[in-house]
């Protein structure tokens, strides 16, 4: 029975079982924080001076959201699967994620670059509030980009528009699991860090930023596993009723 309108909060529950049975669903993402991290070790911020120098650190932090994202894509495929099997073997969802892999790529790019244009124009008239008001509408409204094109097959930049009706259709679902993806990549890795740094604090090998990166985009996929979960059912649910 179709069942658009309503908000499974069960999910978010489940979500964690399911991830406990299945924590190949963050191998992905573990592969993306950690292409992330070789990336901030060959581009770091201080690179360069002057336009070359920020060009360089724009262009290596774009790469960096494209990388992640479609590691994102990926968890997305094993967690639908979770869901619909129990399981999710990470041969099956890698081989289904390479034949998806340039509709994913093209799908993160859209959103990564339809998220991050509030700041921009927010930075070009100097109004620092405008830019968090039009990435959280960017978010809301095509938080189903990547799992249109991973889950659903839709091609490139087709997701975007399928994301849209998706969102327009169940706003309520759509807002509460834009919260949990906000807060969840946001908050909760930075939260895990800051109870551990004592720890950190105490060895000297531990304390090293190379470890600690690492550290940080093994959290990070983790946390995007459990997001992929969540995420996939709402985009399920929100496309062909919930299954489950």
């Amino acid at each position: 029975m179709r069942n658009l309108g309503k908000v499974d909060f069960l999910a978010y529950l489940r979500a964690f079982g399911l991830l406990a049975r299945n924590p190949q669903i963050a191998l992905a993402p573990l592969l993306a924080g950690v292409i992330n991290v070789l990336l901030l070790m060959l581009f770091p911020a201080e690179i360069g001076s002057g336009f070359l120098g920020s060009a360089n650190t724009g262009l290596a932090q774009l790469l960096a959201q494209l990388v992640w994202y479609t590691g994102l894509g990926f968890a997305l495929i094993g967690a639908e699967t979770a869901w619909r099997r129990g399981r999710a073997p990470f041969d099956d969802t890698f081989e289904e994620g390479k034949r998806k892999l340039g509709d994913i790529a093209l799908a993160a790019f859209g959103f990564t670059f339809l998220v991050t244009l509030g700041s921009a124009l927010a930075g070009i008239l100097g109004i620092g509030v405008l830019g968090v008001v039009l990435n959280l509408l960017a978010t809301y409204f095509f938080i189903y980009t990547i799992p249109a094109a991973a889950i659903g097959g839709v091609p490139g930049f087709g997701a975007l528009e399928i994301s849209l009706q998706r969102a327009r259709g169940t706003p309520l679902a759509t807002l509460i699991v834009t919260i949990v993806f906000i807060a969840a990549f946001t908050y909760v890795p930075v939260l895990i860090v800051e109870a551990l740094t004592p720890v950190l604090l105490s060895n000297s090998f531990l304390a090293q930023g190379t470890v600690i990166n690492i550290l940080v985009a093994a959290i990070k996929a983790v946390v995007a596993a459990y997001v992929a979960l969540v995420l996939a059912k709402a985009y399920d649910d929100a496309s062909y009723g919930r299954y489950r």
